[in-house]
């Protein structure tokens, strides 16, 4: 078998995802329908559809339907009812999860080029379109140029071309058609009868009451009827046959209706001509009309379709971050060349120019000094960014100053600029719980107008010919008529059409989607990342309490050692220090010392123990009394100060330099594993005060939430926790080093013990500073009515402390809490919050963390948001993700939820408010008064409605974040 080859039988037993292009959706039950005809497949697990974007994400697995079934099949499914379809993506269900790069070529021979990239390893999906491959690789075991540069020795012909666009909403079929041909009727039946000359032309009769103009009118409007309509008649026969009514079945009928009418009475003209029937007067005809309603109704789609593509507008905007060419520097060159961007690998090292936008994101590996980026549209930080030797350049940012070179570290799909618009996308194919109240009314909106329509013909036939309380002269209003019961029966037909044509179920359909559209484009813009789709901002909008972590949510989240303590080694008889002396000396003898050229300024406080040693120890009976007294004898001998400057004073000093390198040694050493913010700090204050390189852990074991345990080289068994879990675990700790800590907690220091062998060492003390705005953000959401709550997983005093700073009540504060604490604290919450009028709406929690230790708590919650993300935008836990450390993000998230929840309103209030008045009046409850409509104004009411409503939601754009009083 060929590298890469994979067993068919594997394949098909995998679940796969396609992403697919449909066009010609334009509501909600468009949607609808393609979503059921893919669910009825027994091979489909889970449909998704993006009405705006028109995409279809279809999850199958190919094993459960009898014999070979691919993606063409799907699109073979949605093309059956009505609309059509393309791949744009199909994957397996681990090739989602892995990295993806694309690579676009041209060949010749297609297939074999195919066939030939199917079996080389790294390749996920070749996918054929117009002549061009997309192919999709793994950037980590394929490289780009390797795959062009193989398939040229092979003997392919392929050369690279730009990316293929996806297909967006085209202009519909026929539209020019329709508009040439509808000018044209509108010329010969409104413009030419103006002057005297072509009026007796165009009113002369062909026959007996037939003039010119019907005839002229009844050619220009059978190709727009016939061709141009078509799409509205196949999708009105498709939406009957699937069960599924749209807006289709509306136009259909009444252009049919009214253009059917218009022909009898051509055909009954010519038919009583030759009968001999004289008609001097004939009823009019409405050719005119089904070319109106036919045009008007393509242009407004058209326009349509331009507008709700304004909506992602953010999306175009991201996509155009991406660079075509890059700067490549070959290894151990200087020399630069152009590269297309798609060939970049792993590894590369590129050079980026003042006003270039970086291609990939990597790692600056200048030793210029400092360059500065600008990274608005990514994380919305609006002031330039500055970067050194070391720092994350993000891919799709504009480098601002300072020529900088960088190293590719990710491609495709792991950058951060895929990464925000997957999520963007997948967020657009979610509904919100009020659009599925609008599907559902939307699904029998359709049916009911059909019965409406036919109920107003049914009254108006009776009120015309049964009960005849319509006079024909009322109907005539002043013409003269030589069929009068032709005229009576487009009477009580165009009624029933206006209903037909007035009614817009798209305006229903389009109120919350358009909306979703445009603010999850805004969120991405101010840095905010909508991960689970419409559902989040509607929980957003009505949050009555929030539950915030401390450290990297209240603080800045870089916490500062500011000092240390540590038990004189020569005052304890134990082997806690005997051992990690022991191991430090022989570690030390192995590495070479490190030159540091600062040393860290952090005062260590050396502490005696107590006359009983340590806190755990204690005389346990009378019978050890000597032994207890003589041993106290000796520790008050150790203790005793020797004489400055004499040689027992210089062997102290000696030993605790010693015992300070090494107690930190084995700080750094055991946290150079974690990834918490405090373990960060604590491992760089390592590295300059031991001197040494670090150690490896053999074993390691995170305790979350409290704190680690290791075993590090020479079976030294060393835990780094709080003071709190150190000093209450049985580990012995002196009571001079537990009140050292808890004075340094009650001043608000968060305190972190180090044990070797179950004995307390030492500890640090490390303070956070508040962040930037926390205090206002907490002032403005209290003003707001949400309940602001703070839990965290550090010690009362310094939790106390954070929140008096912040304005929080301290009886809304929860301290020591481990991860499942912080889930009961949610819950706790949320039962609060039900217990009370049970026919109220359920108050939404929300809690806000780093995504990290608080992932239970971000799951639990009715909203979670992960805050400070950086570059790791994809947190599984979130519905929200904040780019940024700033809580003004957050306020910033609730006032766009808000304002979209307010947009989606209002567009269903106006939707059923123009439905509600437009239906009676085009129905002719007015007629008494006058007041008509006729198929021409309903049809251009109807867009009318449509384009308001996404017109509505375009507003949506110009949403500023607000900003906290405090700061304005």
């Amino acid at each position: 078998m060929k590298p890469g080859a994979m067993d068919k039988a594997s394949q098909g037993s995998e679940s796969r995802h396609a992403l697919l292009q449909v066009t010609g959706m334009t509501c909600s039950n468009c949607s609808f329908a393609v979503e059921r005809a893919m669910k009825q497949l027994k091979c489909v697990e889970r449909c998704q559809v993006d009405l705006i974007n028109g995409k279809a994400l279809v999850q199958y697995r190919p094993s459960l339907h009898h014999g070979q079934f691919t993606a063409a099949d799907l699109c073979a499914e949605v093309e059956s009812i009505g609309f059509d379809a393309s791949v744009l993506q199909d994957l397996r269900s681990c090739q989602m999860r892995s990295a993806r790069a694309v690579l676009n070529l041209r060949a010749k021979g297609q297939g074999e080029v195919s066939r030939e990239l199917r079996c080389m390893e790294g390749i996920l999906d070749v996918t054929e379109d117009c002549g061009e491959l997309e192919i999709n690789y793994d950037p980590y075991s394929c490289r780009a140029r390797k795959i062009v540069s193989d398939l040229r020795s092979l003997g392919f012909e392929v050369e690279l071309v730009e990316a293929l666009k996806p297909k967006g909403e085209a202009v519909p079929p026929g539209l020019a058609t329709a508009v040439v041909l509808t000018v044209a009727v509108v010329v010969f039946s409104d413009v030419l009868p103006c002057f005297k000359p072509m009026e007796k032309i165009l009113h002369k009769h062909i026959v007996p009451g037939l003039p010119c103009v019907t005839v002229i009118l009844g050619v220009l409007a059978t190709p727009v009827q016939l061709f141009c309509g078509s799409r509205f008649h196949w999708g009105a026969y498709h939406a009957i046959s699937s069960g599924v009514w749209d807006m289709n079945v509306l136009i259909s009928l009444g252009t049919a209706l009214c253009f059917t009418y218009s022909f009898m009475v051509t055909f009954c003209m010519i038919v009583a001509s030759h009968l001999g029937v004289e008609c001097k007067a004939p009823p009019p005809s409405y050719f005119e009309t089904p070319c109106f309603v036919i045009t008007t109704i393509l242009v407004g789609k058209y326009l349509e379709a331009w507008a709700r593509g304004g909506a992602s507008e953010a999306l175009q905007e991201l996509l155009a971050l991406r660079p075509r060419m890059a700067h490549f520097m070959a290894d151990g060159s200087y020399e630069v060349e152009d590269l297309p961007a798609q060939l970049l690998q792993i590894g590369d090292t590129l050079q980026v120019f003042p006003g270039e936008q970086v291609p990939a994101d990597g790692l600056m590996t200048s030793n210029c000094g400092f360059a500065e980026f600008d990274e608005s549209l990514l994380t919305g930080e609006s002031r330039p960014v500055r970067k050194k030797k070391g720092d994350v350049i993000i891919g799709g940012s504009k480098c601002l100053t300072g020529r900088t070179e960088m190293q590719v570290e990710k491609l495709g799909s792991e950058t951060m600029l895929s990464q925000i618009m997957s999520l963007v996308e997948t967020a657009q194919l979610n509904r919100a719980p009020v659009q599925r109240v609008a599907d559902s009314v939307a699904r029998v909106f359709v049916p009911s107008i059909v019965a409406l329509s036919f109920l107003t013909w049914m009254t108006w036939y009776l009120l015309v010919y049964t009960w005849e309380v319509v006079p024909l002269s009322s109907i005539l209003d002043g013409r003269k008529s030589s069929w009068p019961e032709l005229d009576k029966a487009f009477f009580v037909l165009e009624h029933g059409l206006n209903v037909l044509l007035i009614a817009c179920p798209c305006a229903l359909g389009l109120a919350t989607p358009t909306a979703v559209m445009a603010a999850t484009g805004v969120a991405a813009k101010c840095g905010i990342l909508v991960r689970s789709g419409a559902e989040p901002l509607e929980l957003g909008s009505r949050v009555k309490a929030v539950v915030l972590d401390k450290t990297g949510t209240l603080t800045v989240g870089r916490p500062s050692a500011v000092s240390a303590a540590a038990v004189c080694p020569w005052a304890l008889e134990d082997h806690g220090w005997q051992q990690l002396l022991s191991t430090f000396r022989q570690h030390a003898a192995m590495a070479a010392s490190r030159k540091l050229v600062l040393d860290v300024e952090l005062p260590t406080v050396w502490l005696t123990p107590d006359e009983d040693g340590s806190r755990s120890r204690s005389p346990s009976s009378n019978s050890d009394a000597s032994t207890t007294a003589s041993e106290s004898e000796d520790a008050q001998a150790r203790l005793r100060l020797p004489m400055p400057g004499s040689s027992a004073s210089l062997v102290r000093e000696n030993v605790r330099q010693e015992a300070e390198k090494a107690l930190w040694w084995a700080v750094g050493s055991a946290e150079i594993s974690s990834e918490h913010p405090l373990a960060k700090e604590l491992m760089q204050v390592a590295q300059q005060k031991a001197r040494v390189p670090l150690a490896k852990p053999t074993s390691f074991e995170n305790m979350t939430g409290v704190g680690l345990h290791c075993v590090l080289p020479g079976d030294l068994k060393v835990s780094v926790a709080s003071a709190h879990h150190i000093f209450t675990k049985g580990c012995r700790a002196p009571h001079s080093l537990v009140a050292w800590a808890e004075a340094q907690m009650s001043a608000g220091s968060t305190v972190v013990a180090v044990s070797v062998n179950d004995v307390a060492l030492g500890a640090v003390a490390l303070r956070d500073k508040l962040a930037p705005f926390a205090r206002a953000c907490v002032a403005q959401m209290e003003m707001s009515g949400v309940q602001v709550w703070m839990c965290t997983g550090d010690h009362r005093a310094a939790a106390e402390a954070v929140a008096k700073d912040c304005g929080i009540d301290k009886d809304r504060v929860v301290a020591q809490a481990l991860p499942a604490d912080k889930v009961q604290v949610v819950k706790s919450l949320q039962e609060k919050a039900s217990s009370g009028d049970a026919s109220a709406t359920r108050a939404i929690i929300a809690m806000v963390g780093d995504g990290i230790n608080d992932a239970p708590a971000l799951a639990a919650a009715d909203l979670g948001v992960a805050i400070g993300a950086g570059q790791n935008v994809t947190v599984d836990a979130a519905d929200i993700v904040l780019v940024r450390n700033d809580l003004r993000d957050l306020l910033a998230f609730f006032a766009l939820a808000k304002e979209t929840l307010r947009t989606i309103w209002f567009n269903f209030l106006w939707a059923f408010l123009f439905n509600t008045c437009s239906i009676p009046l085009a129905a002719g409850i007015f007629w008494r008064y006058r007041v008509l409509i006729n198929p021409q104004i309903a049809c251009v009411l109807m867009l009318g409605s449509s384009l308001f409503v996404v017109g509505s939601s375009l507003l949506l754009k110009r949403f500023v974040p607000p900003q906290p009083p405090s700061l304005v």
